[in-house]
């Protein structure tokens, strides 16, 4: 294996399963990795999604999280542990500007309508505003893993679904995210871009970074990787992932 500085991986479907707490197991080894590498987080999901899903179940000692960074809503924003005060700061924030998020909202419920989302048993809202991104969930925001993962498991329902919202807003970036949903950011705001801001970040080049994601396939919230200078690769699932992190310790 190629030597390595930073590790980056995805959250849902690569550390824990859909918007599901990180596993004790994945715990240990992310614990056993962060003493020795720098770990990024990026996902589609809110901060609040990362400290509910991922912060509260990662128990390791707290002068390790100086090697951890997150990028919540696919990089658009980032935090750092600030060892000083021992708390999570904001480093930086892309918003989406008022004048298109109504651009966005509007085109994200009608397209609940076209599709007749609201007709089907949800489970909280679908259509969520995450400040710096827009994500339609088909079947709301806390909709059980089992029931998700039988919704859409060839992604062809959400092919369709963002071919329309191309048609309406392709002034903006769409693509696929976790089991249910589809996430829009500004143009441009990818995890390409995610990758750019941890090379500035932390002073490191393509070589000394690998991408872990289960959704390198084409439309995948991780495909945007692809397309940088850094080493990926698809593991699928959580149990995938801790056997990969596992030649870190």
């Amino acid at each position: 294996m190629i030597p390595k500085k930073v590790i980056v991986c995805d959250l849902d479907g690569t550390l824990a399963a859909s918007k599901s707490p990180l596993g004790e197991d994945m715990a240990e080894v992310l614990g056993h990795v962060l003493k020795r590498y720098t770990i990024c987080v990026v996902s589609g999901g809110a901060y609040s999604q990362f400290e509910k899903q991922f912060l509260s179940q990662l128990h390791i000692e707290k002068d390790l999280f100086k090697n951890l960074y997150l990028f919540p809503t696919n990089g658009t924003t980032c935090y750092i542990y600030d060892t000083k005060n021992r708390e999570w700061k904001q480093e930086y924030n892309e918003p989406i500007a008022d004048k298109d998020k109504k651009l966005i909202l509007k085109a994200a419920n009608a397209l609940v309508k076209e599709f007749e989302l609201e007709k089907a048993k949800t489970y909280g809202d679908i259509v969520e505003d995450r400040g710096s991104q827009i994500t339609i969930s088909a079947l709301g925001q806390g909709a059980p893993l089992s029931v998700k993962e039988k919704w859409d498991p060839n992604q062809t329902k959400r092919t369709k679904m963002i071919s329309a919202l191309k048609k309406q807003i392709p002034q903006f970036e769409i693509r696929m995210g976790g089991t249910t949903s589809i996430d829009i950011t500004q143009k441009g705001l990818d995890k390409a871009y995610a990758m750019g801001k941890i090379k500035a970040l932390l002073k490191v080049k393509d070589e000394d970074v690998i991408y872990v994601g289960d959704a390198l396939y084409k439309g995948g919230n991780d495909e945007a990787v692809k397309a940088t200078g850094v080493d990926f690769i698809q593991e699928d699932g959580p149990v995938n992932t801790i056997e990969f992190l596992s030649r870190f310790m």
